[in-house]
Protein backbone atom coordinates (compact mmCIF):
# COMPACT_ATOMS: atom_id res chain seq x y z
CA UNK A 1 0.00 0.00 0.00
CA UNK A 2 1.35 3.62 -0.43
CA UNK A 3 1.66 5.64 2.49
CA UNK A 4 -0.69 8.62 2.12
CA UNK A 5 -1.30 11.39 4.96
CA UNK A 6 -5.22 9.61 5.47
CA UNK A 7 -4.10 6.29 5.98
CA UNK A 8 -2.68 7.23 9.75
CA UNK A 9 -5.14 5.75 12.39
CA UNK A 10 -4.53 6.17 15.88
CA UNK A 11 -6.47 3.51 18.46
CA UNK A 12 -7.13 4.30 22.18
CA UNK A 13 -7.02 1.22 23.94
CA UNK A 14 -4.81 -1.88 23.51
CA UNK A 15 -6.83 -4.21 24.98
CA UNK A 16 -7.80 -7.20 22.71
CA UNK A 17 -10.35 -5.67 20.25
CA UNK A 18 -7.95 -2.36 19.85
CA UNK A 19 -4.97 -5.11 19.00
CA UNK A 20 -7.18 -7.09 16.76
CA UNK A 21 -8.18 -3.48 15.08
CA UNK A 22 -4.21 -2.80 14.19
CA UNK A 23 -3.38 -6.57 13.22
CA UNK A 24 -6.02 -6.31 10.65
CA UNK A 25 -4.83 -3.13 9.53
CA UNK A 26 -1.41 -4.61 9.40
CA UNK A 27 -2.50 -7.63 7.26
CA UNK A 28 -4.44 -4.91 4.86
CA UNK A 29 -1.40 -3.66 4.15
CA UNK A 30 -0.77 0.00 6.43
CA UNK A 31 2.53 -0.11 7.71
CA UNK A 32 3.62 0.27 11.39
CA UNK A 33 4.39 4.20 11.19
CA UNK A 34 0.66 4.43 9.77
CA UNK A 35 -0.92 3.10 13.55
CA UNK A 36 -0.33 4.18 16.81
CA UNK A 37 -1.58 1.70 19.84
CA UNK A 38 -1.91 4.07 23.33
CA UNK A 39 -2.03 2.33 26.28
CA UNK A 40 -1.63 4.71 29.10
CA UNK A 41 -0.70 1.55 31.58
CA UNK A 42 1.81 0.29 28.89
CA UNK A 43 5.02 0.69 30.98
CA UNK A 44 3.72 -0.43 34.53
CA UNK A 45 6.25 -2.52 36.52
CA UNK A 46 3.07 -4.76 36.28
CA UNK A 47 0.16 -4.80 33.87
CA UNK A 48 -2.97 -4.39 35.09
CA UNK A 49 -4.36 -7.49 33.42
CA UNK A 50 -1.70 -9.30 34.91
CA UNK A 51 -4.10 -10.87 37.37
CA UNK A 52 -7.50 -10.45 35.94
CA UNK A 53 -9.57 -13.28 36.73
CA UNK A 54 -11.83 -12.83 33.46
CA UNK A 55 -12.48 -15.53 31.61
CA UNK A 56 -13.66 -15.07 27.91
CA UNK A 57 -15.38 -17.01 25.60
CA UNK A 58 -14.07 -16.99 22.30
CA UNK A 59 -17.01 -17.89 19.08
CA UNK A 60 -15.31 -20.36 16.39
CA UNK A 61 -15.61 -17.25 14.00
CA UNK A 62 -13.40 -15.73 16.46
CA UNK A 63 -10.81 -18.26 16.41
CA UNK A 64 -10.83 -18.58 12.68
CA UNK A 65 -9.98 -15.14 12.62
CA UNK A 66 -7.02 -15.09 15.16
CA UNK A 67 -5.97 -17.74 13.53
CA UNK A 68 -5.48 -16.12 9.96
CA UNK A 69 -3.69 -13.45 11.82
CA UNK A 70 -0.93 -16.11 13.38
CA UNK A 71 -2.44 -15.76 16.88
CA UNK A 72 -2.78 -18.91 19.32
CA UNK A 73 -5.20 -18.18 21.71
CA UNK A 74 -4.32 -21.49 23.32
CA UNK A 75 -8.21 -22.29 24.49
CA UNK A 76 -10.11 -24.85 25.57
CA UNK A 77 -12.21 -25.63 22.93
CA UNK A 78 -15.69 -26.34 23.49
CA UNK A 79 -17.76 -29.48 22.05
CA UNK A 80 -20.78 -29.49 23.51
CA UNK A 81 -22.99 -26.98 25.09
CA UNK A 82 -26.09 -28.42 27.60
CA UNK A 83 -28.65 -25.88 28.44
CA UNK A 84 -31.08 -26.57 31.22
CA UNK A 85 -33.92 -24.90 33.38
CA UNK A 86 -34.70 -25.04 36.43
CA UNK A 87 -37.69 -26.38 37.78
CA UNK A 88 -38.93 -27.35 33.94
CA UNK A 89 -38.83 -30.43 32.19
CA UNK A 90 -36.36 -30.84 29.31
CA UNK A 91 -33.03 -29.60 28.00
CA UNK A 92 -30.47 -28.97 24.77
CA UNK A 93 -27.40 -29.79 24.51
CA UNK A 94 -25.87 -28.44 20.87
CA UNK A 95 -22.62 -30.38 19.41
CA UNK A 96 -19.93 -29.26 17.13
CA UNK A 97 -20.75 -32.63 15.11
CA UNK A 98 -24.69 -31.66 14.73
CA UNK A 99 -23.42 -28.11 13.40
CA UNK A 100 -20.87 -29.67 11.29
CA UNK A 101 -17.50 -28.11 13.21
CA UNK A 102 -14.44 -29.12 14.63
CA UNK A 103 -15.64 -27.24 17.72
CA UNK A 104 -18.13 -24.54 18.53
CA UNK A 105 -15.57 -22.27 19.97
CA UNK A 106 -13.40 -21.87 23.15
CA UNK A 107 -12.06 -20.23 26.58
CA UNK A 108 -9.49 -18.40 27.46
CA UNK A 109 -8.23 -16.48 30.25
CA UNK A 110 -8.31 -12.30 29.32
CA UNK A 111 -4.93 -12.20 31.04
CA UNK A 112 -3.53 -14.87 28.82
CA UNK A 113 -4.89 -13.72 25.49
CA UNK A 114 -4.01 -10.19 26.00
CA UNK A 115 -0.50 -11.49 26.53
CA UNK A 116 -0.49 -13.16 23.63
CA UNK A 117 -2.25 -10.35 21.25
CA UNK A 118 0.60 -8.25 23.00
CA UNK A 119 3.25 -10.31 21.61
CA UNK A 120 2.28 -10.77 18.56
CA UNK A 121 1.76 -7.25 17.66
CA UNK A 122 5.41 -6.62 19.37
CA UNK A 123 6.45 -9.23 16.87
CA UNK A 124 4.47 -7.12 13.88
CA UNK A 125 6.39 -4.02 14.94
CA UNK A 126 3.67 -2.38 16.12
CA UNK A 127 4.69 0.48 19.08
CA UNK A 128 2.22 0.84 22.00
CA UNK A 129 2.74 4.03 23.82
CA UNK A 130 1.11 5.27 27.21
CA UNK A 131 0.08 9.00 25.96
CA UNK A 132 -0.24 11.31 22.75
CA UNK A 133 2.47 13.61 23.89
CA UNK A 134 5.09 10.25 23.11
CA UNK A 135 3.70 9.93 19.83
CA UNK A 136 6.16 10.15 16.74
CA UNK A 137 3.34 11.78 14.81
CA UNK A 138 2.73 15.12 15.72
CA UNK A 139 0.07 15.67 13.11
CA UNK A 140 -4.01 14.50 14.17
CA UNK A 141 -4.73 11.10 12.64
CA UNK A 142 -7.05 10.70 9.80
CA UNK A 143 -9.24 8.15 12.00
CA UNK A 144 -9.39 8.36 15.80
CA UNK A 145 -10.52 4.58 16.80
CA UNK A 146 -12.08 4.50 20.28
CA UNK A 147 -11.55 0.62 21.67
CA UNK A 148 -11.11 1.27 25.34
CA UNK A 149 -12.30 -1.32 28.13
CA UNK A 150 -12.47 -0.85 31.74
CA UNK A 151 -8.95 -1.72 33.67
CA UNK A 152 -9.12 -4.28 36.16
CA UNK A 153 -7.43 -3.32 39.66
CA UNK A 154 -5.68 -5.59 41.78
CA UNK A 155 -6.84 -5.65 45.29
CA UNK A 156 -8.81 -8.69 44.02
CA UNK A 157 -11.44 -9.30 43.98
CA UNK A 158 -12.27 -5.98 43.49
CA UNK A 159 -12.08 -4.28 40.22
CA UNK A 160 -13.12 -1.23 39.86
CA UNK A 161 -12.43 1.99 37.15
CA UNK A 162 -13.38 5.26 35.10
CA UNK A 163 -15.84 3.89 32.40
CA UNK A 164 -15.39 5.43 29.02
CA UNK A 165 -18.84 7.85 29.47
CA UNK A 166 -16.68 9.61 32.29
CA UNK A 167 -18.81 8.15 35.08
CA UNK A 168 -17.36 6.69 38.14
CA UNK A 169 -18.50 3.34 39.42
CA UNK A 170 -20.23 3.02 42.86
CA UNK A 171 -21.62 0.59 45.30
CA UNK A 172 -24.14 -2.08 44.48
CA UNK A 173 -22.30 -5.59 45.38
CA UNK A 174 -19.12 -6.26 46.85
CA UNK A 175 -16.75 -7.74 46.07
CA UNK A 176 -17.28 -6.16 42.51
CA UNK A 177 -15.76 -5.63 39.39
CA UNK A 178 -17.07 -2.44 37.23
CA UNK A 179 -16.00 -0.92 34.79
CA UNK A 180 -16.57 -1.49 30.42
CA UNK A 181 -15.35 -4.81 29.95
CA UNK A 182 -13.68 -6.39 26.91
CA UNK A 183 -15.42 -9.58 27.62
CA UNK A 184 -18.91 -7.75 26.92
CA UNK A 185 -19.70 -6.74 30.63
CA UNK A 186 -21.31 -3.58 31.13
CA UNK A 187 -20.94 -1.53 34.37
CA UNK A 188 -24.51 0.16 34.34
CA UNK A 189 -26.30 1.02 37.59
CA UNK A 190 -28.89 2.60 39.67
CA UNK A 191 -28.97 6.04 39.37
CA UNK A 192 -26.06 6.29 36.43
CA UNK A 193 -26.70 8.71 33.62
CA UNK A 194 -28.71 7.75 30.61
CA UNK A 195 -25.83 9.88 28.50
CA UNK A 196 -22.80 11.41 29.12
CA UNK A 197 -21.64 14.98 29.14
CA UNK A 198 -19.29 14.62 26.12
CA UNK A 199 -22.64 13.99 24.13
CA UNK A 200 -20.70 11.02 22.85
CA UNK A 201 -24.23 9.56 22.59
CA UNK A 202 -24.07 6.52 24.25
CA UNK A 203 -26.90 5.38 26.66
CA UNK A 204 -27.99 3.59 29.44
CA UNK A 205 -30.68 1.44 27.93
CA UNK A 206 -31.25 -0.85 30.49
CA UNK A 207 -30.63 -1.98 34.11
CA UNK A 208 -31.24 -6.06 34.49
CA UNK A 209 -30.88 -5.41 38.25
CA UNK A 210 -28.29 -8.66 38.20
CA UNK A 211 -25.42 -9.05 39.48
CA UNK A 212 -22.88 -11.21 37.53
CA UNK A 213 -20.77 -13.17 39.90
CA UNK A 214 -17.77 -14.86 38.46
CA UNK A 215 -15.31 -17.81 39.79
CA UNK A 216 -14.24 -20.87 39.91
CA UNK A 217 -15.73 -23.91 40.58
CA UNK A 218 -14.88 -27.90 40.42
CA UNK A 219 -18.02 -30.60 40.24
CA UNK A 220 -18.23 -33.50 38.27
CA UNK A 221 -18.08 -34.66 35.54
CA UNK A 222 -14.77 -33.09 35.77
CA UNK A 223 -14.23 -30.30 33.03
CA UNK A 224 -13.56 -31.27 30.02
CA UNK A 225 -15.34 -29.79 26.47
CA UNK A 226 -18.97 -29.60 28.12
CA UNK A 227 -19.82 -25.98 29.08
CA UNK A 228 -23.61 -25.96 31.14
CA UNK A 229 -25.98 -23.33 31.01
CA UNK A 230 -28.61 -23.26 33.49
CA UNK A 231 -31.44 -21.02 33.42
CA UNK A 232 -33.45 -20.00 37.02
CA UNK A 233 -36.51 -17.77 37.73
CA UNK A 234 -33.57 -15.01 38.95
CA UNK A 235 -30.88 -15.65 36.48
CA UNK A 236 -28.56 -17.72 34.26
CA UNK A 237 -25.56 -19.88 35.33
CA UNK A 238 -22.89 -20.40 33.69
CA UNK A 239 -20.17 -23.15 34.16
CA UNK A 240 -17.31 -23.09 31.03
CA UNK A 241 -14.65 -25.69 31.40
CA UNK A 242 -11.16 -24.09 31.38
CA UNK A 243 -7.51 -25.85 32.39
CA UNK A 244 -9.63 -28.78 34.50
CA UNK A 245 -11.93 -26.15 36.35
CA UNK A 246 -15.26 -24.59 35.75
CA UNK A 247 -14.88 -20.85 35.26
CA UNK A 248 -18.33 -19.63 37.07
CA UNK A 249 -20.72 -16.99 35.99
CA UNK A 250 -23.83 -16.66 37.78
CA UNK A 251 -26.15 -13.68 36.28
CA UNK A 252 -28.60 -13.56 39.11
CA UNK A 253 -30.58 -10.92 41.11
CA UNK A 254 -28.54 -8.27 43.26
CA UNK A 255 -30.15 -8.98 46.32
CA UNK A 256 -29.42 -13.25 46.17
CA UNK A 257 -25.73 -12.50 44.66
CA UNK A 258 -24.53 -10.31 47.35
CA UNK A 259 -25.82 -13.09 49.45
CA UNK A 260 -24.37 -16.01 47.54
CA UNK A 261 -21.00 -13.59 47.70
CA UNK A 262 -20.74 -13.17 51.29
CA UNK A 263 -21.85 -16.65 52.17
CA UNK A 264 -19.28 -19.64 53.25
CA UNK A 265 -17.19 -21.27 50.64
CA UNK A 266 -19.48 -24.55 51.83
CA UNK A 267 -23.04 -22.40 51.96
CA UNK A 268 -21.81 -20.93 48.25
CA UNK A 269 -20.84 -24.77 47.07
CA UNK A 270 -25.22 -25.69 48.48
CA UNK A 271 -26.49 -22.66 46.87
CA UNK A 272 -24.99 -23.52 43.26
CA UNK A 273 -25.83 -26.98 43.56
CA UNK A 274 -29.00 -26.56 44.55
CA UNK A 275 -29.67 -23.87 41.54
CA UNK A 276 -27.33 -26.36 39.37
CA UNK A 277 -29.98 -29.53 40.29
CA UNK A 278 -28.26 -32.81 39.40
CA UNK A 279 -26.89 -31.69 35.99
CA UNK A 280 -23.57 -31.13 37.28
CA UNK A 281 -22.73 -32.75 40.62
CA UNK A 282 -20.62 -32.42 43.63
CA UNK A 283 -19.61 -29.20 43.26
CA UNK A 284 -16.94 -27.93 45.36
CA UNK A 285 -13.95 -25.61 46.30
CA UNK A 286 -16.21 -22.22 44.99
CA UNK A 287 -13.87 -19.52 44.47
CA UNK A 288 -15.45 -15.92 44.16
CA UNK A 289 -13.34 -13.59 41.81
CA UNK A 290 -15.43 -10.84 41.32
CA UNK A 291 -19.18 -9.81 41.43
CA UNK A 292 -20.42 -6.00 38.87
CA UNK A 293 -23.55 -5.32 38.23
CA UNK A 294 -25.26 -6.04 34.51
CA UNK A 295 -27.08 -3.42 32.19
CA UNK A 296 -27.20 -2.78 28.69
CA UNK A 297 -25.48 0.24 27.48
CA UNK A 298 -25.38 1.39 23.37
CA UNK A 299 -24.24 4.06 20.98
CA UNK A 300 -26.50 4.38 18.26
CA UNK A 301 -24.25 6.48 16.01
CA UNK A 302 -20.51 4.52 15.71
CA UNK A 303 -18.58 7.51 14.92
CA UNK A 304 -18.46 11.16 15.15
CA UNK A 305 -15.90 13.16 11.91
CA UNK A 306 -13.11 10.99 11.68
CA UNK A 307 -13.62 9.49 15.31
CA UNK A 308 -15.11 6.00 15.32
CA UNK A 309 -16.44 3.47 18.27
CA UNK A 310 -15.70 -0.11 18.33
CA UNK A 311 -16.16 -2.94 20.88
CA UNK A 312 -17.47 -1.94 24.57
CA UNK A 313 -17.09 1.84 23.86
CA UNK A 314 -19.95 1.29 21.13
CA UNK A 315 -21.47 -1.62 23.06
CA UNK A 316 -22.04 -2.98 26.62
CA UNK A 317 -24.03 -6.35 26.40
CA UNK A 318 -25.55 -8.49 29.04
CA UNK A 319 -22.38 -12.01 29.01
CA UNK A 320 -25.45 -14.64 28.79
CA UNK A 321 -24.28 -16.55 25.44
CA UNK A 322 -20.36 -14.72 25.47
CA UNK A 323 -21.11 -12.72 22.58
CA UNK A 324 -19.84 -9.28 23.69
CA UNK A 325 -16.29 -9.71 22.36
CA UNK A 326 -16.98 -12.39 19.84
CA UNK A 327 -19.32 -8.70 18.73
CA UNK A 328 -15.85 -6.41 19.51
CA UNK A 329 -13.41 -8.35 17.44
CA UNK A 330 -15.99 -8.38 14.21
CA UNK A 331 -16.11 -4.50 14.76
CA UNK A 332 -12.41 -4.32 14.49
CA UNK A 333 -11.72 -6.50 11.28
CA UNK A 334 -14.89 -4.43 9.58
CA UNK A 335 -13.56 -1.69 10.30
CA UNK A 336 -10.08 -2.12 8.90
CA UNK A 337 -11.77 -3.88 6.38
CA UNK A 338 -13.88 0.07 5.36
CA UNK A 339 -10.56 1.30 5.91
CA UNK A 340 -9.21 0.23 2.58
CA UNK A 341 -11.34 1.89 0.70
CA UNK A 342 -8.38 4.56 -0.16
CA UNK A 343 -10.42 6.26 -2.82
CA UNK A 344 -13.28 7.20 -0.56
CA UNK A 345 -13.04 10.40 1.98
CA UNK A 346 -12.40 9.16 5.94
CA UNK A 347 -16.23 10.11 6.68
CA UNK A 348 -17.51 7.81 3.82
CA UNK A 349 -15.62 4.65 4.93
CA UNK A 350 -16.89 5.28 8.06
CA UNK A 351 -20.44 5.71 7.26
CA UNK A 352 -19.88 2.39 5.49
CA UNK A 353 -18.34 0.54 8.47
CA UNK A 354 -21.43 1.86 10.76
CA UNK A 355 -24.05 0.39 7.60
CA UNK A 356 -21.91 -3.35 7.84
CA UNK A 357 -22.17 -3.42 11.41
CA UNK A 358 -25.68 -2.31 11.81
CA UNK A 359 -27.28 -5.81 11.03
CA UNK A 360 -24.77 -7.99 13.29
CA UNK A 361 -25.07 -5.40 16.59
CA UNK A 362 -28.84 -5.22 16.23
CA UNK A 363 -29.30 -9.35 15.93
CA UNK A 364 -26.45 -9.83 19.31
CA UNK A 365 -28.05 -7.38 21.13
CA UNK A 366 -31.91 -8.64 20.74
CA UNK A 367 -30.62 -12.28 20.88
CA UNK A 368 -29.19 -11.55 24.60
CA UNK A 369 -31.56 -9.01 25.93
CA UNK A 370 -34.11 -11.45 25.14
CA UNK A 371 -32.14 -14.40 26.34
CA UNK A 372 -31.51 -12.07 29.82
CA UNK A 373 -34.96 -10.70 30.63
CA UNK A 374 -37.68 -12.94 28.82
CA UNK A 375 -38.76 -15.33 31.21
CA UNK A 376 -40.61 -17.86 28.37
CA UNK A 377 -37.33 -18.36 27.63
CA UNK A 378 -37.01 -20.46 30.55
CA UNK A 379 -39.74 -22.16 30.29
CA UNK A 380 -39.36 -23.03 26.75
CA UNK A 381 -35.96 -25.00 26.63
CA UNK A 382 -37.97 -28.39 26.51
CA UNK A 383 -40.07 -26.92 23.33
CA UNK A 384 -36.49 -25.49 21.53
CA UNK A 385 -34.65 -28.81 22.15
CA UNK A 386 -37.13 -30.73 20.17
CA UNK A 387 -38.18 -27.94 17.21
CA UNK A 388 -36.50 -28.84 13.53
CA UNK A 389 -33.09 -26.85 13.19
CA UNK A 390 -33.44 -24.77 16.41
CA UNK A 391 -30.08 -26.46 17.44
CA UNK A 392 -28.46 -25.35 14.74
CA UNK A 393 -29.35 -22.01 14.47
CA UNK A 394 -28.22 -21.99 18.23
CA UNK A 395 -24.83 -23.52 17.41
CA UNK A 396 -24.64 -20.93 14.26
CA UNK A 397 -25.42 -18.15 16.66
CA UNK A 398 -22.40 -19.27 19.46
CA UNK A 399 -20.58 -19.80 16.35
CA UNK A 400 -20.58 -16.28 14.32
CA UNK A 401 -22.96 -14.16 16.27
CA UNK A 402 -26.12 -12.11 14.58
Amino acid sequence: MTETQDSFVRIQGAGPVGILAALFLRKYGWSNDAIELIDPAINAPLPPHADDPRVLALSHGTLVRLAQLGVDAHATRLKRVHVSSQGHLGSMEVTADRVGVSDLGGLASYSSLLTTLREKAAKEGLRIIPSVEESERKEDPAVLVIAEGGVYKRGSPRADGPRDDGTTPSLRGSPRADGPRDDGTTPSLRGARSATSQSTDIRLLRDYNQNAVIGWVQAAPAASDTAYERFTKDGVIALLPINGRYALVWCTQTPKAETFVNASPQMQANLLQEAMGRRVEAIRNVEITGSYPLGLKWRDTLHKGNTVWIGNSAQALHPIGGQGLNLGFRDAETLAACLLQRGLPVEQRLDDYARRRKVDRWAVRTATDTLARQDWVRKAIGAVAITPGAKKMLGQLLMYGG
